[in-house]
Order: C-alpha cells, then sequence, then structure tokens
C-alpha cells in the first residue's frame, strides 16, 4: 500500500529519460527525490518568516522601531512578489521543470512543491509589509539565512537541470 503511495505521489516514467540517463540511484524517481528534498529548505523559509512575523506582531519583549526609509522594503517587496508569482503560475499554468517524457499534467509532488514555493514567498510579503510599518533588529539574520539556504536549493536544481539540457524539447 506504501509503495503505491510513493508510485502515484511520484509518477515515475520506466524506461525513459530520468531512468535511463541520470546518474542517481534514485532512478526514475529523481526529480521527485530533489524536488521533495528542496522543499524543506521552502519549509524551513516559511516557518522562519512566520516565527518573525510573530515577534512583530506578538512578543512584546521586543525593541520595535521605525524605518527611516522605506525603499529597500519596497524593493524586497517587489522581489517577494516575482518569487511567489512563478510557483503560482506554475502551478495554474501546469508547467512542470522535470517533464520530459511529454506528459501534460503535473505530478502530485510538483504540485506540493510549487504550493509550499508560493506559500513561503508569499509569507516573506507579507513579513516585509508588516516590517514597513514596525521593524525588529531579532532574528532577522536566521531569515537571511533560510533565503541563503533556499538560493542554495534552488541552484543545486538549476545545475542538475543544466547537466540534462540536451533532453529538453523547447
Amino acid at each position: 500500500m506504501s509503495f503505491n503511495a510513493l508510485v502515484w505521489y511520484c509518477k515515475p516514467v520506466a524506461n525513459e529519460i530520468w531512468a535511463k540517463e541520470t546518474d542517481s540511484g534514485f532512478g526514475a524517481y529523481t526529480p521527485c527525490a530533489i524536488e521533495s528534498a528542496t522543499c524543506i529548505s521552502y519549509v524551513v523559509l516559511f516557518v522562519l518568516s512566520t516565527y518573525r512575523l510573530w515577534l512583530v506582531r506578538m512578543d512584546h519583549k521586543v525593541r520595535r522601531f521605525q524605518l527611516r526609509s522605506k525603499y529597500y522594503n519596497y524593493i524586497l517587496i517587489v522581489l517577494g512578489i516575482c518569487c511567489a508569482a512563478e510557483p503560482l503560475l506554475g502551478l495554474l499554468m501546469g508547467i512542470s521543470i522535470f517533464n520530459m517524457d511529454a506528459e501534460t499534467d503535473l505530478a502530485p509532488f510538483e504540485m506540493v512543491a510549487l504550493s509550499i514555493q508560493a506559500l513561503a514567498w508569499i509569507s516573506i510579503v507579507v513579513m516585509n509589509l508588516v516590517e514597513t510599518k514596525v521593524y525588529i533588529k531579532e532574528f532577522r539574520w536566521y531569515v537571511r539565512f533560510g533565503v541563503i539556504y533556499v538560493l542554495v536549493g534552488e541552484l543545486v536544481i538549476l545545475s542538475f537541470l543544466l547537466s540534462m539540457q540536451s533532453f529538453y524539447s523547447r
């Protein structure tokens, strides 16, 4: 039963590009394994940003400040909106970066991953919106670490996909 759930979740295609050409021990499950591993970084980012939001709103022990210039936060909000729009558009339009086998729908692991990515970036946007009104110094480096952690995960996916570039039809 549990193996059937894994097959449903990952939707591996036997004897196709992912099973033959990758140097991974996961074989046809390689896209699912990579995307599920990088989802952890987005979950970490979501938790860090929501905790910082909780500190701003609920913790009355922290010192609150007013930003002199809010332009930096506005730039971060625009970048966050762009980062949130990418997984949302991929989810709504059914665009898959791992689809090399001419399937027309997204696998469940891709839907979950794109939803988690969008949720994490939306939480970052909300955090920056709140910080334009009230700013705290606590926990800011942890959130920055979370963003760097996400970017490193995305670089791993990018380098993996660039190695498979010759198999993309578009």
